[in-house]
């Protein structure tokens, strides 16, 4: 007679107990007794956290960065004698303007304009250049009533390229505005429009100068200045576009 295991008859209490319908132990949860063992969930380490390298400054912010070193549109002795020469300039000049160069937009029109429009950047949808998407039909529309040919205008803007909320004061003290002077004794117009108010911090005028003709010194050269609100509060206010007719004609007068 062998000895008894303690393990022998196991498999039959385990049957028995399955045919009586009880194979669960009851306490605050079920206990399947006859469920197998899940494996073990296997531990993995965590990623190594992802360091961004640091963002390069663009050339326009190294040049707003520099204090009193760098300044936009560089070194003065070597910027552009003629109109020709500085829309080449314009539009490779690194420190002029953020992001890549097909961004910006050239000037356009001829030197000894009778009148020039001075906008503060291009807009959104000048897709085929300057002012040619909804403000430019509607400064289409404007000269029309002044009784000035589209071949009489120098277009052209403070900045080559668009820029989310400029820092007008601020891109004066860098320099902008003496590439905007250096710009219109180049071009030499009668006279100039400008339009939206806020660019005139470039050239050291208030908002309460903006609101009536000004002479515009530009070295050797001195150009009369209106300035008008921008062309988005033009269209939607009848009120400023009549403000701004009367003192267009007495401007011209």
């Amino acid at each position: 007679m062998r000895d008894f295991a303690p393990l022998d008859g196991l498999d039959s209490a385990i049957d028995w107990w399955r045919e009586a319908g009880v194979d669960c132990d009851f306490s605050d949860e079920a206990t399947d007794w006859l469920a197998k063992a899940e494996p073990a969930e296997a531990v993995t380490a965590a990623p190594p956290p992802i360091v961004q390298p640091p963002a390069r400054p663009s050339p326009l912010e190294r040049a707003l960065a520099q204090g009193d070193g760098v300044r936009i549109g560089g070194d003065r002795g070597e910027w552009p004698d003629s109109l020709e020469k500085f829309r080449e300039w314009w539009m490779t000049e690194p420190s002029l303007a953020d992001g890549s160069l097909d961004r910006r937009l050239p000037p356009r029109g001829v030197a000894g304009a009778r009148l020039m429009v001075l906008v503060g950047q291009p807009e959104g949808d000048d897709d085929e250049g300057l002012l040619t998407g909804g403000a430019g039909r509607l400064l289409s529309a404007m000269l029309k009533a002044m009784g000035v040919a589209d071949h009489e205008v120098y277009l052209s803007s403070t900045l080559p390229a668009p820029m989310a909320l400029p820092d007008w004061a601020d891109l004066s003290q860098r320099g902008l505005g003496d590439v905007v002077r250096h710009h219109l004794e180049l071009a030499a117009p009668q006279r100039v429009l400008a339009i939206g108010r806020s660019q005139l911090e470039l050239f050291g005028f208030s908002p309460d100068q903006a609101r009536e003709p000004l002479t515009l010194d530009c070295g050797t050269r001195r150009f009369p200045l209106l300035a008008a609100p921008d062309f988005s509060q033009l269209a939607r206010s009848a009120p400023r576009r009549e403000r701004f007719w009367n003192r267009w004609l007495e401007w011209t007068r």
